[in-house]
């Protein structure tokens, strides 16, 4: 099935201006333009809601960490924990707030998010660990941001999906508080190498940057096959939080996703997976289609079932 029209023609006015171009210019730029991207896409983060940021210690330095609460939100509230996507190498609060921050009204929760470390200039596992210790932070300060620590969803974008996937490991082999769902975005979840074509497309997510991203969060000494680099590859997914992910149909890691809730469901974790056809890697973010509104609606209603207890084992 070919892209949905509005997006077709969105991606072949970015070709035009010679996006694919760029996409090849150096770490920097690729920096800048995925936050302009990013920014076609904000909405804002909804009526009422107030920002605050606080810096926490993570190994060798400190990462900021931002609170999204709207502001007649009763206490304890449920909260969602959000990793930001950009392959690893780009993205901030800034541009990952274009996708959380819309939740604190729409479910209404509290949004956390952590502005982790990036590769290549800081390699696996470091952007994990600052993602857990993110985590842990949050649960260590639950009473004073006003969350209740029975009721933290986390989730990611891409990059930031297969984040979240990873963390819900580490919290269960390293007896962090399990987090009541993961709601994963089109994520990457086996980093071994992706086979090239030759004829490969420039109008979307391509195997050969995914390659490339994966080889910068990698580095020289990560493990591609590392259940904490890659989920698929754990050897056991018992005892993980109920799982909502999206995937697209012309996504190259359509697959990866689809494979995790097969794999999940195997080993006695409740998921399901939200499939959107006519569609790339995340390219309903951009608000021109009615997809956009879809796919808001659905992780809105997967966090607030989650935090009711509706998707419990």
């Amino acid at each position: 099935m070919p892209l949905d029209p509005p997006i077709r023609a969105l991606v072949d006015a970015l070709a035009a201006a010679g996006a694919a171009e760029r996409e090849a210019a150096d770490l920097d730029e690729r920096r800048r333009m995925s936050a302009a991207t990013m920014v076609l896409a904000s909405t804002g983060r909804g009526p009422g809601v107030v920002a605050t940021e606080h810096r926490i210690p993570v190994h060798g330095g400190e990462i900021a960490v931002r609170v999204l609460r709207p502001a007649e939100l009763d206490s304890p509230a449920p909260a969602f924990y959000f990793l930001h996507g950009g392959g690893w190498a780009l993205g901030n609060l800034d541009t990952g707030e274009v996708e959380c921050g819309p939740m604190a009204a729409m479910v209404p929760c509290v949004v956390v998010s952590a502005d982790y470390r990036l590769a290549p200039e800081h390699p696996f596992p470091t952007p994990l660990e600052d993602c857990i210790a993110g985590y842990r932070w949050l649960h260590e300060n639950a009473a004073e941001l006003g969350i209740d620590p029975a009721r933290v969803a986390v989730g990611g974008a891409s990059a930031g999906g297969n984040l979240a996937a990873a963390l819900c490991l580490a919290a269960r082999d390293r007896g962090l508080p399990a987090p009541c769902l993961q709601l994963l975005d089109v994520p990457a979840l086996d980093l071994t190498p992706l086979p090239v074509a030759e004829d490969e497309p420039s109008d979307g997510l391509t195997a050969s940057a995914v390659n490339e991203y994966a080889a910068w969060y990698l580095g020289e000494h990560g493990d591609p096959k590392d259940p904490l680099a890659s989920p698929l590859h754990a050897p056991d997914l018992s005892g993980l939080p109920p799982v909502v992910l999206t995937v697209a149909e012309l996504d190259v890691l359509c697959d990866q996703g689809e494979r995790y809730l097969a794999r999940l469901h195997e080993a006695g974790v409740p998921g399901a997976a939200f499939r959107v056809s006519a569609h790339g890697h995340g390219t309903w973010i951009i608000p021109i289609t009615a997809t956009f509104t879809l796919v808001r609606e659905v992780r809105a209603a997967a966090l607030r079932h989650a935090f009711a207890g509706s998707l419990a084992p």
